[in-house]
This record gives structure tokens, sequence and C-alpha cells, in this order.
């Protein structure tokens, strides 16, 4: 639900208003495995409930995001697995990953892939004690 919240509101953002579609602005469902090779990663093994949509044109450029489920034990090792220069922010470990109460963040500057985004921001929230929820944006600047 916060998932498809956050898609309308980066929707909403990137239209003003929801009224750029006429004016070049798409959206589309796109598989997450095809996200994810855009940004020159691999979607984790067993990631299940996976919704991934692409924003083309407009103000969007072209960007994705989306969210999955994955094996909780498997959300960090994967995290600290994807390649792209990090984005270090204060308190966070050698491998960038930011480890919280609630979950794990993770910031990329221009992953390696043919997106050529800016920036992707990953979040895993924990969802209990087997499983979380990744949702990921990437921007466009």
């Amino acid at each position: 639900m916060a998932a498809t919240a956050a898609l309308g509101g980066l929707a909403y953002a990137f239209t003003g208003a929801g009224d750029a579609v006429g004016k070049g602005f798409q959206e589309r469902p796109i598989a997450c495995s095809e996200a994810m090779y855009a940004m020159g990663w691999v979607l984790p093994d067993h990631a299940s409930d996976q919704r991934c949509t692409e924003f083309v044109g407009g103000l969007a450029g072209h960007t994705q995001s989306g969210t999955f489920r994955m094996r909780r034990a498997d959300a960090h090792p994967w995290l600290a697995s994807l390649p792209g220069e990090r984005n270090r922010p204060d308190g966070v470990g050698s491998d960038s990953v930011a480890e919280r109460k609630e979950g794990l963040a993770l910031g990329i500057l221009r992953p390696p892939g043919g997106l050529e985004a800016d920036e992707v921001r990953v979040d895993v929230r924990w969802e209990g004690e087997d499983t979380a929820v990744v949702t990921f944006e990437t921007f466009d600047y």
C-alpha cells in the first residue's frame, strides 16, 4: 500500500497534477527483473509479489520504481552486493548499507546499467521474522 502511494505521488510530481500524459509522459508496468537489469543489477532469488513501473518522458526523463518481497536473511547480502558508486551518509557501515530497527537502506549514485539514472534509493522494511519488503526508486536529475 505504501508503495502504491509512493508511486502515485511520484507520478503526480512528474506529471504536474497528472496532465502531462498528453504531453509525452508515459507510465508502464515492467518486469522487476528488467528494471534490475537496466540498473546493472540482478533481482534476488526467490523475489515475490513483484510490482515495478517505468516512467518515460515529461519531467521524469526515464525513471523506474518498484517493490517486491524477499527473504529477510538475504536482504543485507543482496544490498551489499549491488554494484555502483555508494552514497555514504554518516553512520553507515563499510558496505554503505544503513541498518535501522525497521530495516535497511542503500543509496547508489549512477548505477552501472544502461538506465543512466543519477541515483537509486533502495529501502528494505522488515515485514516479519522471515520476510522483507524492498522498495526502490531511480532518479534522473
